[in-house]
Formats: structure tokens, C-alpha cells, sequence
């Protein structure tokens, strides 16, 4: 068994994985360029991976746990990311295109040229992270805070934009309607 079938088949049971990660805290797990789209990854705890060039399209990510994860160039489009933790996430050019941030924790999390066009972003945390030139064209931004962000050069038109808290915020150049 190669080392990739390896971790897909342990992911495939959140419950066991999930397991496995508390016994086994250092290993440097890096699952680079892995595709688990459509798997249902409800809880499971990827914090500290490398995900980077990942595929989860159309998986289910709710209640995961991210922290640390780093998410560059993953295709996340359409994944329910619903009261998922990416706090101190790296998500450099990803692709959340229509999917669900609901109530999820961005923190401090560096979002760089990520696209979250026609993305639901419902009571999503997204304090002091670092958002640069990123696409939220489209998105629902209802009850988001941006608390002590840092929002730079980023695409916000025909976004709806209700209750969002941008205190402290420093915003530079971006476009809205």
C-alpha cells in the first residue's frame, strides 16, 4: 500500500483518525496534492496538515477542525464548511467558490488571492486575519466580523453585505458597490 492509499484509508473513518491523531500529535502528517472530494469528513481533525494543492470538492467539512492547516491552491468549491475551525489557516489561491463558511473561525488566518465568490459566510469570524486581494464577488456576508482585520485589494461587488463588523478594520483599495 503506497503511502497515499495509506492516509486515504484512515481518513475514510473520522472516528478512528481522529484517534489515531491524539496518539500519534507529532507526526508531520502532508497530504499534498490528495483529492478526498465528496468524502464526509464531518469532525475530523486536520490541524497542522499540509493540504496544500488538495481536492475536497463537494466534501463535507462541518465541525472540522483546520487549525493551522495549510490550504494552499486547495479546490474547497461547494464543501460545507460550516462551524469549521481554520483558525491560523493558510489559504493561498483556494477555491471556496460556493461554499458554506457558516459560523466558521478565520481568525488570524492569511487568505491570499483565495476566491469565495457566491460563498455563504453567516456569522463567520474573521478577526485580525490578513485578507489580500481575494474574491468575495457574490458572497453572503450576513453578521460576519472583521475585527482588527486587515482587508487590502480585495473584490467585494455585488456582495450582500448585512450587520458586518468591520471595527478596527483596515481596509485599503477594495472594491464594493
Amino acid at each position: 500500500m503506497d503511502n497515499q492509499e495509506y492516509w486515504r484509508n484512515l481518513i475514510k473513518n473520522v472516528a478512528n483518525w481522529n484517534q489515531w491523531r491524539v496518539y500519534n500529535q507529532d507526526v508531520l502528517i502532508d497530504l499534498t496534492g490528495m483529492s478526498f472530494s465528496s468524502y464526509d469528513l464531518e469532525g475530523i481533525n486536520l490541524s497542522n496538515c499540509n493540504l496544500t494543492d488538495g481536492n475536497f470538492i463537494g466534501s463535507n467539512l462541518r465541525f472540522a477542525n483546520l487549525n493551522h492547516a495549510d490550504l494552499t491552491k486547495t479546490n474547497l468549491i461547494g464543501v460545507n464548511l460550516r462551524l469549521a475551525n481554520l483558525r491560523n489557516a493558510t489559504l493561498v489561491n483556494t477555491k471556496l467558490h460556493r461554499s458554506n463558511l457558516s459560523e466558521a473561525d478565520l481568525n488570524y488566518s492569511t487568505i491570499v488571492e483565495s476566491d469565495f465568490s457566491n460563498a455563504i459566510l453567516y456569522e463567520t469570524e474573521l478577526g485580525e486575519a490578513t485578507i489580500l486581494k481575494s474574491n468575495f464577488s457574490n458572497a453572503q456576508l450576513i453578521n460576519t466580523h472583521f475585527i482588527k482585520a486587515n482587508i487590502i485589494l480585495n473584490n467585494f461587488e455585488d456582495t450582500i453585505i448585512k450587520n458586518v463588523d468591520f471595527r478596527w478594520t483596515k481596509k485599503v483599495k477594495n472594491k464594493f458597490n
